[in-house]
């Protein structure tokens, strides 16, 4: 093993430890000590890799964020129309999220602190991706056509992300709701991951959609 590998493997043992102590304590609680301490190293090598807990944080968000923006982009061809467009970015997006169910919780100890690290790191990433300025001239492009009703082209794409996260923050308050309104319900969180998607793109699409201007595709 040469010494790029192993300063590698280093650090990707330091950024799992220190995911596993922000997520716990947010950024604010976290200490260089504990998160050493967790990756089997001591602090000054701690110190060496990283200078400061606020760089790990950032590294850790660039890598979540990179993942998690890419595959989205990559998941929907730029000639996708609307609804499939639509439908595909739901998908790609709570699968995702469902898949690493630590990530909203992640990133909202850093925005109760005011979220600066996380708005400059997302802001990066989002320079790298074509989505986002795609699904907006999309969404013009359908109110210009007359399929789409009226809407902010930001904030529908704003409405979009809300519905797909909102979920996995409050996870805990939607099954205890379940539970009193649906007692004789068995949970099956899969299945509810799948029908989730589902609603979200019927009642998005048809709440935008012109009566009278077509189906989904």
């Amino acid at each position: 093993m040469g010494p790029t590998t192993h300063n590698s493997s280093k650090e990707e043992l330091i950024l799992e430890a220190a995911e596993q102590v922000f997520v716990e304590k947010g950024l604010s609680g976290a200490r260089m000590q504990e998160i050493a301490d967790r990756a089997g190293i001591n602090k000054t090598l701690l110190h060496y890799y990283f200078r400061t807990k606020e760089n790990i944080f950032a590294r850790i968000l660039r890598q979540v964020f990179s993942t998690f923006l890419q595959k989205i982009d990559a998941s929907i061809p730029d000639d996708a129309p609307f609804p499939a467009a639509l439908r595909m970015f739901i998908d790609s997006f709570v699968d995702y999220i469902a898949g690493h169910p630590k990530i909203p919780m992640f990133v909202m100890q850093e925005l109760s602190r005011g979220g600066g690290i996380v708005s400059e790191v997302l802001a990066a990433t989002l320079d790298r991706i074509s989505f986002p300025n795609r699904f907006l001239r999309l969404i013009s492009q359908e109110v210009e056509a007359g399929r789409l009703e009226a809407v902010d082209p930001a904030q529908t794409v704003i409405t979009v992300l809300g519905s797909c996260i909102y979920y996995f923050v409050a996870e805990p308050i939607i099954r205890a709701v379940l539970s009193k309104v649906q007692p004789d319900l068995v949970y099956d969180r899969a299945a509810f991951v799948a029908r989730r998607k589902e609603e979200i793109f019927k009642v998005i699409y048809y709440g935008l959609k012109k009566r009278g201007s077509g189906d989904a595709d």
